[in-house]
């Protein structure tokens, strides 16, 4: 048993002091006071129930694709969902069901590989299924509020299902608070030709090795494309690319992608953001908003901590 844990904590599938950093693809950040593995629904509410009592605050991390977390950690608990919430299935005809810790661009491979098609956009999104789901994720002009039939939401109550329009989806966005976690959901999709999907979905994934960084450590993209642009052409048409804050980096090969080196910390990459916007704003863009999220040590997911820009 970890260091500080107790046995109730034991009892609740809770580990103490616990590094994030390794829960992130781009590998910076302090560690959180307490995190729960869970398997099943009620393993899930179980550890929502432990965080209600500790009045701790709640953040869910998945594969951490387009996560900071902050230097100083986490004061709360982190849930992650692992074994049968995190598998896939497909469901009658025509329904890919995933647990919320399922990684989406498996799904669509297995969606694929059953001659369902509706999600292969998802192939671009290195997260899971609830995680993406939870901020609408989206990729080649499609969203996941296009192929969303229901999702099963978890809190400190108990568990509930929910449909596509109970969750309020937008851009980036949809309804799915703190203390809640999306624990499976159910993608409604149709007959495709395998042969057809699987040239769309290499397509896209030479797309994405043509455009994007390769092998290094970074997350998804870091602004939302303001509308009729590109956030990517902005940063660089601001003289940004391959600029360097501390041991991180504005990708030299999409501008809208930070890289961090051994050394760098969740700091240098918010001072990278923060530049990027103030100097797209003084040359006459829009303001950029993050499409990246940010784990603050007290209060959880949320907006990066960025600048004020006029």
């Amino acid at each position: 048993m970890p260091s500080g844990a107790s046995v109730g904590d034991a009892d609740h599938g809770v580990m103490r002091d616990v590094p994030l950093a390794p829960f992130t693809s781009i590998k910076v950040g302090g560690p959180a006071d307490a995190l729960a593995t869970c398997t099943s629904f009620a393993a899930v509410t179980r550890a929502l129930a432990w965080a209600r009592a500790h009045e701790a605050p709640v953040a869910v991390v998945g594969k951490g694709s387009n996560l900071i977390v902050d230097d100083a950690g986490f004061r709360g608990l982190v849930v992650r969902l692992t074994g049968r919430l995190a598998s896939i299935s497909v469901r009658g005809a025509r329904t890919l069901w995933c647990g919320g810790g399922a990684s989406l661009p498996r799904a669509v491979q297995r969606a694929a590989a059953a001659g369902l098609t509706g999600l292969e956009f998802g192939a671009s999104i290195p997260g899971t299924a609830g995680g993406a789901v939870a901020m609408n994720a989206g990729a080649y002009s499609s969203d996941l509020s296009e192929v969303l039939d229901w999702a099963v939401i978890c809190d400190a109550e108990g568990r509930r299902r929910v449909g596509r329009d109970d969750l309020a989806m937008g851009y980036r966005r949809t309804s799915v608070q703190g203390g809640q976690v999306v624990a499976a959901v159910g993608f409604a999709l149709s007959p495709g030709d395998p042969v057809e999907i699987r040239a769309r979905l290499d397509e896209f994934r030479a797309h994405r090795r043509s455009t994007q960084p390769q092998g290094v450590r970074t997350f998804g993209s870091v602004f939302t494309n303001p509308p009729g642009e590109s956030a990517g052409r902005l940063v660089e048409a601001a003289g940004l690319k391959g600029h360097t804050i501390g041991g991180a980096r504005i990708s030299p090969v999409h501008a809208n992608f930070i890289e961090a080196g051994p050394e760098a910390r969740a700091g240098d990459v918010i001072a990278l953001m923060d530049e990027a916007r103030s100097r797209v704003r003084a040359a006459g863009g829009p303001v950029l908003h993050a499409e990246v999220r940010y784990l603050h040590p007290e209060w959880g997911i949320g907006p990066p901590p960025l600048a004020e820009v006029d």
